[in-house]
């Protein structure tokens, strides 16, 4: 008989399948590419395992508040609230490996795979450098020739990796990011999880110049201890007032590897504008947007040439202290967007 049950199974996975079609649902690719082999990997989360904990926090709550965004909650102020409060929970008991980021935001990766992938990926180039400074069989002046090879295949995939042109270029020209009518939705409603990521995006840069100052991996392991606990105990609880871009914060190594340094600031301020676009009420096609983002913010040809064309502000700055300027409003942020930016201090001075 035609109708018995291995036939109504057929039948429905046939049905299923073409309804999925008619509904013009475009399956991505989940495919995925495997981190640079080196004898330098895994060595920071060898010789750092503590601070290689705080990455998983840090990649843990970028990609868990997606979801919490799409959700849309109610009562928003108290929402804020409560996720800067587990991520605080989070800071003190970290995870021991990181979690991928369609792990802890599923229904945000579903939306918007691509999203997911660019953002894995750049945090797998993190792990490559940060490994390449922690290992202390790579003397110090062949650190930049490691850094430049894995630069260079984590460009080679031009569809996931960020442009290493300068944060004037990609966001300011390009995204014309002041001009976009959900920009500043989040850090108006969100307060205090977007100061947390300000936090997280003062900390990531501040450990590879920390890395660079002190290439004696005993002398490595103390400072970054320090920077950690100056980390717990100022930043998170009194977090800047603006995203600190790579050049303020890792003047150093922003000259070591100004791709590597314009790569993160563009991560890092993809992160925001994801943020803005999925609490924004303006944006209808959360996906369409994202996925503007995206196309307008990874590499282009000509993009590498560009790659030095920033100034370094305080070239001597002492990574192990959180002076009141970092603190404040303005810097670079507030002389590249000037008021646009809501961000300048009483005692800011232009170009400083």
């Amino acid at each position: 008989m035609f109708w018995n049950r291995t036939n109504v199974y057929r039948f429905l996975l046939i049905g299923a399948f073409i309804a999925l079609i008619g509904t013009g649902c475009a399956l991505e690719k989940r495919d995925q590419i495997f981190h640079l082999r080196g004898d330098y990997n895994y060595q920071f989360y060898k010789n750092h395992p503590q601070d290689y904990a705080l990455t998983t926090v840090a990649h843990w709550a970028h990609g868990r508040i997606s979801d919490i965004l799409l959700e849309a909650p109610h009562d928003v102020r108290k929402s804020d609230e409560d996720f800067f409060k587990q991520g605080k929970w989070f800071l003190e008991n970290p995870s021991k490996v990181e979690p991928h980021q369609d792990y802890v935001a599923p229904e945000y990766a579903r939306l918007v795979w691509r999203a997911i992938r660019v953002v894995d990926w750049t945090h797998q180039l993190h792990e490559q450098l940060y490994d390449i400074m922690a290992d202390p069989n790579i003397p110090p002046d062949q650190k930049k020739q490691w850094i430049n090879r894995s630069v260079d295949y984590y460009l080679s995939e031009p569809e996931t990796a960020f442009s290493p042109a300068p944060f004037e270029e990609v966001v300011m020209k390009r995204v014309r990011l002041t001009h976009q009518p959900w920009f500043k939705t989040f850090r108006t409603h969100w307060p205090k999880t977007n100061g947390l990521f300000w936090a997280f995006h003062w900390w990531h840069p501040v450990i590879y110049e920390v890395q660079l100052l002190n290439p004696n991996l005993e002398d490595q392991k103390r400072a970054i201890q320090k920077i950690d606990d100056l980390f717990m105990k100022d930043v998170v609880v009194h977090p800047p007032r603006r995203m600190h871009l790579s050049r303020e914060v890792m003047p150093r190594f922003s000259q070591l590897s100004p791709e590597a340094a314009n790569i993160f600031d563009n991560l890092h301020m993809f992160h925001g504008i994801v943020y803005d676009i999925l609490a924004s009420p303006k944006v209808q096609d959360k996906k369409k947007e994202i996925y503007r983002m995206i196309d307008l913010m990874t590499v282009r040809k000509g993009d590498r040439e560009m790659a030095g064309n920033f100034p370094i502000p305080h070239p001597d700055l002492d990574p192990m202290v959180y002076s009141s300027e970092l603190k404040g409003g303005g810097g670079e942020m507030g002389r590249i967007m000037g008021h646009g930016m809501g961000m300048h201090s009483p005692d800011h001075k232009e170009g400083s």
